[in-house]
């Protein structure tokens, strides 16, 4: 088991120090990260799993492989502005970001930075870069990047006949109503969709 190599190497590359990860993971001690590190203590699953989500990986390969040599892929992050449109174009990366194997697997990718937080209460919070496959469709339920007059958004999409509801998930935001007409009057257009999302930890 890489647990504990995988866990310090993963906080290591994103500059998260023991203490930070573990007020993150809502512990008090960061010997709690210590000891998780060295392999004299194992977190319970739940925790692994959020571990997981936190760092972008999969749990079988959070446990198992070896990080450090899996990551084998550069994908771009670009900008995405409030009230601007992210424009995929080589003038508007903001860098890389390494991916593993599994990430890499999908084509067409990149990672945009998040600027607003009507997605909080999915986690996806102001700094946090979303890893988005571009397409042009998105399934009922999915989250994904939406541009609407040229304004880009991150919202789940929901949709019922020819209405598309783009729904926040911060009850401080009201859902985007688009019907059929509204779509084409805002010239409505699907960027990608969201397949996770990188924290960015304060």
């Amino acid at each position: 088991m890489n647990f504990g190599r995988n866990l310090r190497y993963l906080r290591r590359k994103n500059n998260i120090s023991q203490p930070t990860l573990a007020e993150q993971l809502g512990y008090t001690s960061f010997t709690t990260i210590q000891k998780w590190e060295d392999g004299s203590a194992v977190p319970p699953y739940k925790t692994i799993k959020k571990i997981s989500r936190l760092f972008g990986v999969e749990t079988d390969d959070l446990m198992n492989l070896d990080l450090a040599k899996q990551v084998n892929s550069e994908i771009p992050v670009l900008g995405i502005v409030r009230g601007g449109s992210p424009i995929l174009a080589d003038q508007q990366y903001l860098g890389f970001e390494h991916v593993f194997p599994d990430d890499a697997a999908h084509s067409n990718c990149f990672y945009l930075e998040v600027v607003g937080d009507s997605m909080k209460d999915a986690r996806i919070l102001p700094g946090d870069l979303i890893y988005v496959r571009q397409q042009d469709y998105l399934n009922s339920g999915d989250i994904g990047v939406i541009l609407i007059d040229n304004e880009a958004t991150v919202k789940k999409v929901i949709y019922k006949g020819d209405t598309m509801i783009l729904e926040p998930a911060n009850e401080n935001y009201e859902p985007i109503v688009l019907d059929k007409q509204r779509q084409q009057e805002k010239q409505v257009r699907i960027i990608g969709k969201v397949l996770h999302n990188r924290i960015k930890f304060s």
